[in-house]
């Protein structure tokens, strides 16, 4: 019988805070437009995408995640906690209860609800674009980046220029995001016979690309604020020519693109 301990896990509620937070801000930006059951339904429907997505991710990541010790243990189905065909169920319900909530709202939000569904059905199952170089990263910046948030600051039917610069930010963020994680899993994925951006270009091309995505991210974001803080955007560079670990300058960076995030979003509030 399955527990419920592993249906939770597979939905790793914990690794989609930072994105549940994302949405939830996007819509806090918005309420005074918006109408409480309406922001509190959206934000559900936020909910369950994100967990959507780490779900269906895990279904298809058993091959990978099986040769990694440390994420077999965070992949119930790898494990055999969870078996497959209950696995892509739990998925389906989630997805279809949060297309129902998601319907509830203006029908821009709800479109770019469904392209983030879409993407991230087809980021994990074939033709599975976390495979295959370049369309893993873009992908991945847009339903786990950009859209979120758009779909979040649609809630109110407009979309102002401050959330347009924070949408574009944010997904460069989510590509620098991207080639992070895919370094950080560039052995399994090597052994599995995947071909992620690191592994057609190279190690060195992908960190220069974090730093360069990195630096137009909060660039973007720290355009929104006055004084414009562009210098700031300078961290990665810095961190690079102080021969700082990129760990470090990772952890700094991550500091520095939330605060402005605030920020520019604050402003508005």
């Amino acid at each position: 019988m399955t527990s419920i301990s592993a249906v939770v896990r597979n939905l790793r509620p914990l690794e989609g805070r930072a994105y549940i937070a994302l949405i939830g801000f996007a819509l806090l930006m918005n309420w005074r437009n918006t109408k409480v059951d309406e922001l509190l339904t959206a934000f559900l429907a936020g909910v369950l995408f994100v967990w959507y997505a780490f779900s269906i991710n895990n279904c298809f990541d058993v091959d990978t995640d099986s040769r990694n010790p440390a994420k077999a243990g965070k992949n119930p189905i790898a494990s055999g906690e969870l078996s497959m065909r209950e696995a892509l169920l739990i998925s389906t319900l989630v997805a279809i209860t949060g297309l129902g909530l998601a319907l509830t709202t203006n029908e821009d939000a709800f479109a770019v609800y469904v392209i983030m569904i879409l993407l991230a059905t087809l980021y994990s199952a074939p033709p599975r674009l976390k495979a295959r170089p370049v369309v893993d990263v873009l992908s991945h910046g847009l339903f786990f980046g950009g859209l979120p948030f758009i779909y979040g600051a649609l809630i109110d039917g407009n979309l102002s220029e401050i959330e347009s610069l924070l949408a574009v930010g944010i997904t460069f963020y989510s590509f620098a995001l991207e080639l992070r994680n895919h370094l950080g899993d560039y052995e399994s994925d090597l052994k599995a016979g995947l071909r992620t951006t690191p592994i057609v270009i190279g190690k060195a091309r992908s960190e220069l690309l974090v730093e360069v995505f990195s630096i137009i991210a909060i660039t973007t974001v720290l355009y929104t604020l006055k004084p414009h803080l562009i210098v700031a955007s300078s961290l990665m560079v810095a961190g690079r020519g102080l021969s700082v670990s990129s760990r470090t300058v990772y952890r700094i960076f991550d500091m520095a693109m939330i605060g402005a995030v605030l920020a520019a979003g604050g402003s508005v509030l």
